[in-house]
């Protein structure tokens, strides 16, 4: 299979119903499924529903098979509190007619959604109609092969993201208007059902030709709008009567099969990752191997099938779910196949076998949990065969990252290592904050009060880098604070240099607009480089807002304030960039939130943050999973200006949340390899100079380095790059706003090796080995260092 097709197949693998209808109509021959059906749509709250049943009963007078087309969401609002009599209607014919009509829940837009919110949508409208047909979902004597859903056009081929749940296979009736798509059988067993033509129905009569049916092939979806239909009953049943027998006498006689031959349905399910699975539900489980694998033989003899869990439990939550345990201790919620408002994916559908007196030949669900409750392993009744003798027993498998790095990170969160411990600033902490503030010291110009930005000694020769950025003059004036605060410097001295710093800041006069440059030179202030950089301006302004809130700064404060002119940078609200031959919007970067925090007290209080933006949904679970999307599309997250955020303007809640997320993520990727990490943006002592770090939704795993060659940029896996480091001001911040165990021992690794007695704290570790960076600190890694400090020593 192409792997175009491939990719466009897998977004639909979700399912949706446990059980009855709505559901894909059967015959007698159960292994088939339906190769044409018409497609009712346009059915609306304000369809009078004697002349849709008309329509409806026209149509199967004809031996026409047809689905119609509901939006549940739109019936939900319409009679949010009583059964709708359309509905009543459309229950009770497919109820009586389940080979010749079906209701297909309308789902719009679903194979737009990325993975996670593709089965939460799915999950939703269940539980949408099981209020609205209650009932409808559970009944588990006639259950269908396969479920519909409807769902609208697909503008664009996306990526594959979806999110496989369990629960049955799902035919989709999907709007492809090109007519080169054909019913396409995949790797998830989706057939997808293109909708290939799409009639109003007063044209229904006279396109219903065989030239029409010359052009659709086996497994297609033909639409006839509805909307319109006549309120009269016999009129409808008029024109259902005509449009009927014209599509008998346009197609074929080959094509008249109602079904698609049972190869295909072979085909279909013999791509099935999971088939059924029999969970035994026993009073107890025995911890003892030996006893185990004893009464897990005898249900398999009995059950003659390999799929088979021995559980324990058997509680029932609020929402209907089943919980069982396994030997491991692992817990199992089984229902209606989905996702959960607390993000947990749920197994499904599920069958009770004791209640189920399966017909001669049945299938049943693929994916379908059947729970035999015994007394014991010998007394489980066989009463449900096996599924195609196809019984693989994988685990359920989630290929959305966001949602996957959301599960590990909350289930890591639990551990006791992350559990919250009270901080002391002990003497290894002041004796830190000395040597970080040591480097602030010697790196001094006496001129301006600024900082060289990086200093190497090799062979005792000292290779210093004199051009500071906006952010670096950021750290420094909030290191100095931070030095006042630890008593590492008098207050009249430290708030002396911050006031030199700020007179000699230059700012650019640009028309209207007035701004601090890009880079100057630390010994006389003079510009090393023209432009505007947003992210940079964002640390510096926080730096500034809080030297203005003490009484001793203020004025200093007020007047640099004074010179800048940024207003008219913001655009759509986010600041720009100026670049060299262009400018650039910051917005989409990970300065965003950010400035949009720091920007206010400037008063620019209309700034926008992408976090923000995307941090909604209904539970908090669907907000994480969307801010992590969010993330993706910005690139690698780096400890900075998250936790910087924390430690000077306190937590928002999307700092708590990804915050919460990174270090459940460096816990877990701990435990899986034995690599402690602590990724950050950070000079090195080597070419390319300079590397971003962070956890990487957007490529193959989940840690990456990221640096440039020239105009080329590389994406390389932290654990095996040659420039993963081991960022010395990101222990430190972690531990100032975690502190726990696992946090205590990432600082304490930064202690035990990045110190440089008489130099300052070196810029980090190389993971390979953890090796220092000999003789190599940098000003930004020594400001925040001391900013940490000050943090930990608040708190204690």
């Amino acid at each position: 299979m192409p792997l175009k097709r491939r990719e466009f197949l897998g977004l639909a693998t979700s399912g949706l119903m446990s059980a009855a209808y709505p559901s894909l109509a059967q015959t007698s021959r159960v292994e088939g499924i339906r190769a044409f059906s018409v497609l009712l749509t346009g059915v609306h709250p304000s369809l009078p529903e004697n002349a849709l049943g008309s329509l409806i009963f026209a149509f199967l007078s004809q031996g026409v098979a047809v689905s119609a087309e509901v939006d549940f969401e739109a019936f939900a609002k319409h009679t949010p509190d009583a059964l709708h009599p359309t509905l009543a209607m459309l229950n009770e014919t497919s109820a009586r007619n389940r080979t010749f009509v079906e209701i297909v829940p309308a789902m719009p837009g679903l194979l737009g959604q990325t993975g996670y919110f593709k089965a939460r949508h799915l999950w939703r409208v269940r539980n949408q109609i099981n209020q609205l047909l209650p009932g409808a979902l559970s009944e588990a004597t006639q259950t269908a092969h396969f479920s519909t859903v409807s769902t609208g056009l697909l503008d664009t081929d996306l990526r594959q993201d979806g999110l496989r749940t369990g629960g049955c296979t799902t035919v989709i009736y999907d709007a492809v208007d090109s007519p080169e798509q054909e019913a396409l059988l995949g790797p998830a067993a989706v057939l997808m059902v293109p909708l290939k033509a799409r009639l109003d129905l007063a044209d229904a009569v006279q396109q219903m030709t065989p030239a029409l049916f010359d052009r659709l092939g086996d497994g297609t979806a033909l639409a006839i709008n509805v909307q319109e239909l006549p309120i009269n009953p016999a009129r409808a049943y008029e024109i259902g009567q005509r449009v009927a027998a014209s599509v008998n006498r346009a197609r074929l006689s080959s094509y008249l099969l109602s079904v698609l031959p049972r190869e295909i349905y072979k085909r279909c399910c013999a791509f099935l990752p999971n088939h059924s699975r029999h969970f035994v539900l026993l009073p107890e489980v025995p911890d003892d191997r030996a006893s185990y694998d004893r009464m897990l033989g005898q249900a398999r003899a009995l059950l003659d099938v390999d799929c088979v869990t021995l559980v324990s439990g058997g509680g029932t939550g609020t929402d209907g779910a089943l919980w069982v345990r396994t030997r491991d201790g692992e817990t199992h919620r089984l229902g209606a196949p989905g996702i959960a408002p607390d993000g947990v994916p749920v197994e499904g559908p599920l069958f009770l076998a004791d209640e189920v007196a399966p017909q001669r030949g049945d299938i049943r669900h693929p994916d379908a949990v059947f729970l035999h409750r015994a007394e014991a392993a010998g007394k489980v009744a066989s009463k449900v065969p096996p599924s195609n003798g196809i019984c693989l027993n994988y685990p359920v498998t989630i290929v959305d990252p966001a949602h996957e790095l959301f599960l590990q990170a909350r289930q890591t969160l639990s551990q006791p290592t992350l559990a919250a411990e009270k901080v002391r600033f002990d003497d290894g902490l002041v004796a830190d904050a000395e040597l970080a503030y040591s480097y602030l010291e010697q790196a001094e110009m006496s001129a301006t009060g600024l900082a060289l930005t990086v200093r190497k000694q090799i062979n005792g020769k000292s290779f210093n880098n004199a051009e500071i950025t906006m952010w670096d003059v950021g750290s420094l004036i909030l290191g100095l604070l931070a030095a006042a605060d630890l008593g590492l410097a008098p207050e009249l001295e430290a708030y002396a240099r911050i006031r030199k710093i700020m007179r000699s800041l230059p700012v650019i006069q640009d028309g209207d607009h007035a701004y601090p440059p890009t880079l100057i030179n630390v010994r006389d202030a003079s510009i090393e480089r023209d432009g505007f950089d947003a992210c940079d301006f964002g640390r510096l302004s926080s730096a500034v807002t809080r030297a203005a809130q003490r009484p001793d700064l203020a004025e200093a404060a007020s007047q640099l304030i004074g010179k800048w002119k940024v207003g008219g940078l913001i655009q759509d609200g986010a600041l720009i960039n100026i670049l060299q031959t262009r400018t650039q919007s910051s917005y989409l970067s990970h300065c965003a939130h950010y400035m949009a925090r720091v920007l206010p007290m400037l008063g620019y209080a209309e700034m926008r943050s992408p976090y923000r933006e995307a941090f909604v949904g209904e539970t908090l679970a669907d907000r994480t999973v969307s801010l992590l999307y969010a993330v993706d599309q910005i690139g690698i997250l780096p400890t900075e200006p998250l936790l910087l955020e924390y430690v000077e303007l306190g937590p928002s809640a999307e700092c708590s949340v990804l915050s919460d997320v990174f270090l459940g993520a460096m816990k877990h990727h701990f435990d899986e390899t034995g690599q402690i990490l602590a990724p950050s943006e950070t000079p090195i002592d080597t070419a390319p100079w300079f590397v971003y770090q962070g956890f990487d939704l957007g490529h193959a795993t989940r840690w990456n380095v990221s640096y440039r060659r020239g105009r080329e940029v590389f994406f390389d896996p932290v654990e095996s790059s040659e420039f993963g480091i081991y960022s010395t001001k990101a222990a430190y911040l972690w531990y100032a706003v975690r502190p726990c165990a696992y946090t205590r021992q990432m600082l304490q690794l930064a202690q035990n090796r990045a110190r440089i007695e008489g130099f300052g704290m070196s810029s980090g570790l190389f993971l390979d080995g953890y090796g220092q960076m000999q003789n190599h600190a940098d000003l930004n890694t020594n400001g925040i260092v001391l900013q940490a400090l000050a943090h930990i020593k608040r708190r204690s």
